[in-house]
């Protein structure tokens, strides 16, 4: 709430010869009833209730919020993220329905009388919302011919860190520090697994504090090596180690070299509507992401203290902190970006799949499509199989 406060003060300091500029943002609520405040602080014009759309929990409507701030205030990208989603916070808890502020900016086409809402979700991954590839039947076909040969055990860790990463998409144009903490997840739940804590004390991220710790309790070195020794035995304490040492090492040589393609949806300003997605320049992952493993490792943990951080403190993060950097490559002391983590968690994941298969192939069974079912009528299942085998 830091950011309304910061604005309610700005807005005290407002004179009627300093101008004023307007902050304009889209809310969402649940049911066919806009939002509708008026003669306020904060005005909220009500747009009507949206069409049906599959994504929604339930109908929706659509009003407009209008905010009084400083001239050039309204322009900072940042301030716009945080300030949206703080008053929809705001809104959430004071109304006590869900109320969705999307992550977006807005762009004012006076010639055409028209006010576009460009999302923030491009920003943070670029490859994720690329157009679905033109082999989507083989694609699927490999993974399900994979995954059903796994053993239950091999089964039930990769179906979690799948389930994570699939929930870390649904959330990442919503709430990205969230979506980030899953991508964590998503490789931890496979590190406990199939990686390894280290056995070296020096590669334990806490052993600098405990040697500190131990060095003003006077142990003798019998009884120093003992504790040593006992804590690297101890899993738990490890498990930021172990999470970077096998996402950093259990990567093939090959992720590096595969195509990392980006996808840009423009807006036509005359009619408000998508445009075909833009190819950015074609590169491969090294051209992003460094093939430094040791600073790979470093910057994971980086990502791990960011996800703690976000879990235990509620920290903010800017949706830039988030994204690859405009001119690559990456900063390695730093977090890595959304994008990346999510690449190299969708590597790990196909590499255990892969690795712990056995041969298996897929029942023999086929749909036929035909005017009957082409219009997604319910098909009896009896009546299918027998299409099938004709």
């Amino acid at each position: 709430m830091k950011s309304i406060v910061n604005w309610l003060r700005r807005v005290a300091d407002i004179t009627p010869d300093g101008g004023l500029a307007v902050r304009l943002f889209q809310v969402l609520v649940p049911g066919f009833e806009p939002l509708d405040i008026a003669n306020w602080l904060i005005s909220v014009d009500p747009q009507g209730a949206l069409p049906s759309n599959i994504h929604a929990s339930g109908p929706e409507s659509l009003s407009m919020i209008r905010l009084p701030d400083l001239p050039g205030r309204e322009a900072n990208i940042h301030e716009c993220h945080q300030l949206g989603s703080d008053l929809a916070s705001l809104f959430s808890l004071a109304l006590n329905v869900r109320v969705i502020i999307p992550h977006a900016f807005n762009i004012n086409v006076p010639q055409l009388n028209r006010l576009i809402f460009q999302p923030f979700s491009q920003i943070i991954d670029r490859s994720i919302l690329r157009p679905v590839p033109n082999d989507p039947k083989q694609r699927i076909e490999t993974y399900l011919i994979k995954i059903a040969g796994l053993a239950e055990e091999d089964l039930s860790t990769i179906s979690a860190a799948c389930s994570v990463y699939h929930a870390s998409l649904l959330l990442f144009d919503r709430e990205a520090r969230v979506a980030y903490t899953l991508l964590v997840a998503g490789i931890e739940i496979l590190s406990r697994k199939y990686g390894a804590p280290p056995t070296d004390w020096t590669e334990w991220e806490e052993s600098d504090s405990w040697d500190n710790f131990i060095a003003t309790q006077d142990y003798t070195s019998f009884q120093a090596a003992a504790i040593r020794e006992r804590l690297m035995r101890d899993r738990q304490l490890r498990l930021g180690a172990t999470f970077c040492n096998y996402a950093a090492y259990r990567l093939s040589d090959d992720f590096w070299e595969k195509p990392w393609e980006e996808w840009i949806y423009g807006i036509n300003a005359n009619e408000g509507t998508w445009l075909p997605a833009n190819p950015m320049d074609a590169r491969i992952v090294s051209d992003i992401l460094p093939k430094d493993r040791a600073g790979l490792q470093k910057a994971l943990g980086k990502s791990y203290g960011l996800r703690s951080s976000i879990v235990h403190a509620g920290d903010w993060v800017e949706l830039l902190g988030l994204s690859p950097p405009p001119v690559p490559a990456l900063d390695l002391n730093r977090p890595l970006p959304f994008a990346i983590l999510r690449a190299i968690l969708a590597e790990l994941i196909w590499q255990e799949i892969s690795t712990h298969t056995k041969s298996c192939c897929l029942p023999d069974f086929q749909l036929l499509r035909s005017s009957h079912n082409a219009s997604a009528q319910p098909i009896n299942p009896a009546d299918a199989k027998n299409r099938a085998a004709d």
